[in-house]
């Protein structure tokens, strides 16, 4: 008894990491609306990525593709596009009845209502001037709520340039090789590989850099495995489509 008291009392705590909800909670609401980030927050995910565009009178939205057509009832590209007719559009109902009247959701609301809630957000950027965007995060106060990503380096390295302050920029590592260029070309604070490409030497040497990692484990499909996976590697944050299943597994960060 003694034996087992002691085994118990030294026991290393395991490390849940935080849930990053891809374009919101989008296996269970309709991504980059409103109705998903009330998802987010209903379940405590910690973060919701999202997709900022902008619209041809310099108006950010959020949606992941260039065009209107997938998941709105508009067509073309949404930078052709003036925000009083976008704001008329439906981006609910093409992924269920219920969510009919959705809309193309305007990032200066997800701000407000992330800010009201306690939900963090990714910000996938996509077009628009950059500083703007900084400027509205700023306004709205979420700047130390918000972690930024950008699909190319040059994007990555002109945020830097113009926010040095910021220290949530995320960058992508696509081969564990070129984790050491990377630093010293992007300076980021949290870096970002699928899963299962994670070793724990990889995390062990970011953590060594004070550089977060957060693992990529997106799909609808079964990801049990690779739940459980990051959560052995001790990542710190889990993107997923699924996030409310990875809470209702594992619950809240720790």
């Amino acid at each position: 008894m003694l034996a087992a008291g002691c085994s118990q009392r030294h026991s290393t705590p395991t490390k849940i990491p935080m849930t990053n909800g891809h374009r919101g909670a989008n296996a269970i609401a309709p991504e980059n609306t409103m109705a998903s980030a009330d998802s987010c927050i209903k379940y405590g995910i910690d973060y919701m990525e999202c997709d900022v565009c902008i619209s041809k009178d310099s108006v950010f939205y959020l949606l992941h593709d260039s065009t209107l057509d997938r998941t709105t009832n508009g067509s073309g590209n949404i930078a052709r596009w003036m925000s009083a007719d976008i704001d008329t559009l439906d981006a609910g109902s093409w992924f269920g009845p219920e969510f009919a009247g959705q809309r193309v959701l305007r990032f200066a609301d997800l701000l407000r209502k992330s800010k009201e809630h306690g939900l963090k957000l990714t910000v996938d950027y996509r077009t628009g001037d950059l500083q703007k965007l900084l400027d509205l995060v700023k306004s709205e106060g979420m700047l130390e709520n918000c972690n930024f990503t950008f699909s190319k380096d040059e994007e990555a390295k002109h945020f830097r340039r113009i926010a040095p302050e910021v220290k949530t920029l995320q960058a992508y590592i696509r081969h564990k090789d070129d984790l050491e260029r990377v630093i010293e070309e992007l300076n980021p604070n949290i870096v970002v590989a699928w899963i299962d490409s994670i070793t724990p030497e990889f995390v062990e040497k970011c953590h060594r850099h004070n550089l977060q990692v957060m693992a990529l484990i997106l799909g609808l499909d079964d990801k049990t495995e690779q739940n459980q996976r990051a959560v052995e590697l001790g990542v710190d944050v889990v993107a997923t489509d699924r996030p409310e299943q990875f809470i209702m597994k594992y619950g809240k960060a720790k």
